[in-house]
């Protein structure tokens, strides 16, 4: 009678662990097979994509408005990588339907065509912003610098384009910041797309209602630290395709500050491209863009002791390629990454200087690591 009674308690032990070991196994399957999905909390599961509804109906869609659908379906590839599995969620849809798309960050419009070359397309970087400044003399505006939009009030910038005093001298009034740029001789912008005229909404100009400057810039060109500057703006309209704040380097996100890290920078700064025909003008009257490797800050703080100016560990180095860089004019203009995993532009730093004689081989350009900041700024926002 004891020999059986053992006999049942050892099988039933046997079957609990039989159970527990199982469960285990499934669930530690179950955790190796977990991956992230852009913009959502809960974790998804690396599935065959012929196996994921939520998959199937997001690539059978042909009005995906929220996110660009090259950009998402990359995002969520997982698994062998070879396209066949993607990151599936735990319901029928991926939850980016279901909130409000003024809610993003980083987000350009959905679009097909070939993205390339010196001149931005008509929808790209909807972020970008111009500071036009007020001749003392003839009251005319100009082009001073970029910025980029990063909330519904506030534009961020480099501290020295805001500054009251620059290069030891008094600077023009800063009379508005503008949105919703593209080619300054037209408004609304339009392009010919596919035999279709596709327009932009019509510009935007904001006064600036307060100039924050971060405590200890240093305008003294030669060790030019904390370039870092917010301009406070009335609330801007409902975003759109032309008009969209670009994210925060939030710790999750990617900012590209690593050795092959790629970075754009996009403005409306000096150039050579536009010079036929335009006479006075200096800048370029479409917004350009340029791509731009991430450089090391050891080489290039080595790059800068030879001109005897001093960098800071606040500071990140991108560009020496060239005939391509930021140029004069680009200052305050974004350094953009774009984290393939979140699905969204980055702001990874904010032109500060370099070199007069711009897109030197050699000689990288010089930006303010926005991720060293992010307290500050997010202070001033939350307190305003």
């Amino acid at each position: 009678m004891v020999s059986l009674l053992l006999l049942v308690i050892t099988v039933a032990i046997l079957s609990v662990a039989m159970i527990v070991t199982g469960n285990a196994r499934r669930l530690e399957d179950s955790l190796a097979n977990d991956c992230d999905i852009p913009r959502e909390l809960e974790k998804g599961v690396c599935r065959s994509a012929g196996d994921c509804p939520a998959y199937l109906r997001i690539a059978n869609e042909s009005g995906l408005n929220l996110i660009g659908q090259v950009e998402f379906e990359e995002a969520i590839r997982c698994g062998k990588r070879d396209g066949s599995e993607v990151c599936c969620p735990t319901g029928e849809t991926y939850k980016f339907h279901e909130v409000e798309e003024d809610e993003f960050c980083g987000i350009q419009v959905p679009t097909f065509r070939i993205r390339g070359g010196a001149i931005a397309e008509i929808d790209e970087f909807p972020w970008t912003a111009m500071l036009l400044r007020q001749h003392r003399n003839s009251g005319g505006l100009y082009y001073h610098c970029g910025g980029a939009l990063i909330s519904r009030t506030f534009v961020l910038t480099a501290a020295h384009c805001i500054s009251p005093d620059a290069d030891g001298k008094r600077q023009d009034i800063l009379k508005f910041v503008r949105l919703r740029e593209y080619n300054i001789f037209q408004d609304p912008d339009c392009m010919l797309e596919s035999g279709f005229l596709d327009c932009s909404d019509e510009k935007l100009d904001y006064k600036p209602r307060k100039l924050l400057i971060y405590p200890g810039f240093n305008l003294d060109p030669a060790n030019r630290d904390h370039d870092l500057g917010l301009i406070r703006i009335d609330p801007v309209p409902s975003y759109s395709d032309f008009l969209r704040p670009i994210c925060l380097p939030e710790p999750e996100l990617d900012n590209g500050a690593r050795p092959g890290g790629v970075y754009s920078v996009a403005g409306w700064g000096q150039t050579d491209f536009f010079n036929e025909g335009l006479g006075s003008i200096s800048f370029s009257p479409i917004k350009l863009k340029v791509v731009l490797p991430f450089v090391d800050s050891e080489r290039c703080r080595e790059v800068y002791e030879t001109m005897k100016v001093q960098l800071h560990g606040s500071q990140l180095c991108a560009g020496g390629r060239k005939a391509k860089d930021s140029c004069a004019g680009d200052s305050g203009s974004p350094l953009m990454h774009y984290d393939r995993a979140k699905a969204v532009w980055v702001l990874a730093g904010v032109a500060s200087f370099g070199v007069r004689d711009c897109g030197r081989a050699g000689v990288p350009g010089v930006y303010t690591s926005v991720r060293e900041y992010l307290t500050w700024i997010k202070q001033n926002i939350q307190n305003t």
